[in-house]
């Protein structure tokens, strides 16, 4: 990109940035590879702790990332004082929880067929009816599914197993997401066009979570810095590559999406 826009755009979020008080905030995630894993040399890495390392530099915020167990992160986020945790699922039941800075991932949740399946699902009584759906035994897609009176569900201990099972026609369905199955199909030495979309059954948004005694500023600046960065390509740069690109090029649009338990209601 031009430097001539990024400077532009540095000099817009100037104002957050000015307004917001130095803190000092301990960043955590979990093990979720290919966005955050340890490398060889015992640091955080990984295409998404890549890109929040960077928004940090450009806040001149210094530290690291620290990686911990999920229930661990997630505790430690909600009690605070001066945690940063991504990345979190912005749902109805956490809005209250932290303050918000993102959207840094968009997942897909939904009915995958192989591409090259004529099976059509337009609703779930559709879903009913095919031959088989996978959906392993740790995920809780499953069990919503099965509380749905879903009977043609098979639920092997591992996601890659699905994809075995679809590839040889044992299930015609595998219950999954556009970046979920992506290692796996890498895995076996396959890409994105192996499979299609064939029922969505979610958007989920994915954001760093910040604990409530954080600054109102302070998370200002690191939105205003993510929303530069979104703009001038360089988020796009991190993940191209290891996410979906309908993913990226949906994120590259600084814009919030519309999560419906903050919608104005008719009432108001």
């Amino acid at each position: 990109m031009h430097v001539w826009r990024r400077m532009a755009l540095f000099m817009a979020v100037l104002p957050a940035l000015a307004a917001a008080e130095p803190v000092s905030l301990q960043v955590l995630t979990e093990h979720s590879p290919p966005g955050e894993y340890l490398g060889a040399d015992g640091r955080v890495t990984g295409a998404t702790a890549d890109m929040v390392r960077e928004l940090m530099q450009r806040q001149g915020l210094e530290g690291d990332i620290t990686l911990l167990p999920w229930a661990r992160a997630y505790a430690l986020a909600q009690e605070g004082p001066d945690i940063v945790l991504f990345e979190t699922a912005r749902t109805a039941e956490r809005e209250a929880r932290f303050k918000w800075v993102g959207p840094i991932k968009r997942v897909v949740s939904g009915l995958y067929a192989r591409a090259d399946s004529d099976v059509a699902v337009n609703s779930l009584d559709d879903a009913r009816q095919v031959q088989g759906i996978c959906a392993y035994l740790g995920g809780s897609g499953g069990n919503q599914l099965s509380e749905l009176g879903f009977t043609n569900l098979e639920r092997p201990a591992q996601p890659d197993q699905c994809l075995r099972m679809l590839q040889h026609g044992r299930v015609e369905l595998w219950l999954t997401s556009d970046i979920g199955h992506r290692p796996y199909l890498l895995e076996s030495g396959l890409d994105e066009s192996a499979l299609r979309l064939a029922y969505s059954l979610e958007y989920r948004y994915l954001y760093l979570a910040f604990s409530l005694d954080v600054p109102d500023a302070t998370v200002a600046a690191w939105q205003a810095t993510l929303d530069a960065m979104k703009t001038d390509g360089t988020l796009a740069e991190y993940y191209r590559g290891h996410y979906p690109d309908s993913m990226i090029d949906a994120l590259s649009v600084p814009i919030q999406p519309m999560l419906p338990w903050l919608e104005p209601s008719v009432a108001d």
